[in-house]
């Protein structure tokens, strides 16, 4: 049987602010692209497709249940990372209860661990989809529709069968992302989303992918969970227009590329910043880099472009703590980027990451010296969080994760989930707070942050996100002491 019938699908985000303790004051709600590329993808092919998104609509359980129950649809899709997990489980509650729809959940944690989800919650759902879900969602469309006679029969799923956990092939990436259409943002009001307050701009702002996929091996991230672990890039010409899209359509004149690394083809890039300028559109943009994939002449394209800001993943200043970490970087050319953009008048947010691998009190002391003496705009000192399907999880808990709480794998969150023979959880949660005292309570680093706002609206933001900071380095001291 064919799709032209269509079915009746929802696609739910699964709620996750609650984890994030004071500093969830300056966080943002974004769109989530992920959702939007299946909505759409489903839509091509003739389905009705909905999309829930309870926080910010501001919808209690009981109403995303009269919600399920009047739409009545015959998928329901939930995605979650790693610490709202426990929110997809909740909605997922709901749904049974207030449905007889196919429950598929997707998304990086239910990727990383799809058999122990099943195992440890049965019943909950009837399948997890593990990597990309955009053609994955219209075979099991196929399936509810009599055209797949069975979903051994669909790559990448996990399910159970007769009793036991079936976990079947690998489904392979999209090769051509240019083919996908572009995320189905008309689902949700786009009013209702707004960005974390250290990126606030006045307007309108919308998030895009340009890529997937990632190739570096750093240890602690799962980007390659669901993404894989090859560089996949949309055109030029297609991003360009999906930005014109953006403007035109929902007067959107602030963008974040959410790419893992938009710089990582600097060819590809430089053409997207050229297009960008060629095409006279008036937008200003973030992206994050990696301080390898940047050189003048990018930087300058990017702030001709639009870009106000670029974000580079530092994590640490100690030689042999990124080389456990696979980072294939080091001080001095951190440093160079930091120095290069700042140069070309690009406000710099840098990442850091303590307590990983071989970290010591020492080589995070000589991390905090690095972050003041390069004097981004904006550091990140984010706790180690060790996610499921990455090598680091997998040599830090092993097997051993049955009574994780995986609503504390949040890297700026109140709770420490790792600690190691150099660092026990109070003494990293007291270096966090000492970073982040240092590093901002310096009249040159409040100096350097004042000047680069632009506007009274980004001023109030600045001050709703030193306020969330101020609180979280209160409950990280508290919990120190």
């Amino acid at each position: 049987m064919g799709v032209s019938n269509g079915m009746k699908i929802l696609l739910i985000k699964a709620p996750y602010k609650d984890v994030y303790g004071p500093i969830k004051l300056a966080a943002g709600n974004y769109f989530l692209l992920g959702l939007g590329y299946i909505a759409a993808y489903l839509k091509q092919n003739g389905h009705e497709v909905s999309m829930l998104d309870s926080e910010v609509q501001g919808l209690s359980y009981e109403a995303c249940a009269k919600k399920i129950k009047e739409l009545n649809p015959g998928l329901i899709g939930i995605t979650a990372a790693t610490p709202d997990f426990q929110g997809a489980l909740k909605i997922a509650d709901v749904a049974r209860k207030n449905s007889k729809a196919f429950l598929l959940l997707g998304g990086v944690h239910a990727s990383a661990v799809p058999e122990h989800i099943l195992t440890k919650h049965p019943g909950v759902f009837d399948a997890i989809c593990v990597g990309e879900g955009e053609e994955l969602s219209l075979e099991i469309c196929r399936f509810l529709e009599g055209g797949v006679k069975a979903l051994d029969q669909i790559d990448g799923l996990c399910f159970v069968k007769n009793g036991q956990v079936v976990k079947n092939r690998p489904r392979r990436f999209i090769a051509d992302l240019d083919n996908l259409p572009i995320p189905a943002r008309d689902l949700v009001d786009l009013s209702l989303y707004k960005p974390h307050a250290f990126n606030t701009r006045q307007g309108r702002t919308a998030t895009i992918i340009t890529s997937r996929g990632c190739p570096f091996q750093c240890t602690f991230c799962a980007s390659k969970v669901t993404l894989g672990g090859v560089f996949r890039a949309r055109s030029a010409e297609s991003v360009v227009d999906e930005i014109k899209h953006l403007v035109d359509r929902y007067s959107v004149n602030h963008i974040l590329i959410q790419d893992d690394t938009f710089t990582y083809d600097t060819g590809r890039a430089k053409d997207i910043c050229r297009k960008i300028i060629d095409s006279k559109l008036k937008i200003e943009w973030f992206c994050f880099s990696q301080v390898t994939k940047v050189d003048e002449e990018l930087l300058d394209l990017m702030k001709k472009a639009g870009c106000y800001s670029v974000g580079f993943g530092i994590e640490s200043a100690d030689k042999e703590v990124l080389k456990l970490m696979k980072k294939p970087i080091n001080a001095e050319i951190s440093e160079r980027a930091i120095m290069m953009a700042k140069k070309k008048g690009l406000n710099v947010q840098a990442y850091f990451v303590f307590g990983s691998k071989g970290d010591s009190k020492e080589s995070i002391e000589k991390t905090i010296r690095f972050a003041c003496k390069t004097s981004p705009t904006l550091a990140f000192f984010n706790k180690v969080v060790a996610y499921p399907g990455t090598a680091m999880f997998d040599d830090y808990f092993g097997s051993d994760y049955e009574n994780l709480t995986w609503k504390d794998f949040v890297p700026m969150g109140v709770h420490v989930t790792m600690s190691s023979e150099q660092l026990t959880k109070r003494q990293l949660q007291r270096l966090i707070y000492k970073a982040n005292l240092n590093f901002y309570f310096r009249p040159k680093q409040l100096l350097n942050i004042l000047m680069s706002i632009k506007s009274f609206y980004e001023l109030k933001a600045y001050l709703k996100g030193g306020l969330a900071l101020i609180l979280q380095m209160v409950k990280w001291h508290r919990q120190a002491e």
